[in-house]
């Protein structure tokens, strides 16, 4: 197994409603137990890209993965 892999996420996305061309419903981050709401499928991605992000940082910080210049 590969020392630089990712832990993986979970995401749980319920599509509400479908109204302008784009989805509105709620997306819950398993690992963190968070739940939010979302209006635009464009969101959707943001929170999802943000979460991941996060993630990928404190796995950094905890192996002591900084990058100083």
């Amino acid at each position: 197994m590969s020392g630089d892999r990712k832990p993986a996420s979970t995401f749980i996305v319920k599509i509400l409603e479908q109204q302008n061309a784009t989805w509105q419903g709620n997306i819950t981050w398993v690992e963190e137990n968070r739940e939010q709401y979302f209006r635009s499928t464009l969101e959707l991605l943001k929170m999802i890209d943000g979460a991941l992000v996060k993630q990928n940082e404190a796995v950094e910080g905890k192996e002591g993965g900084s990058h100083e210049k």
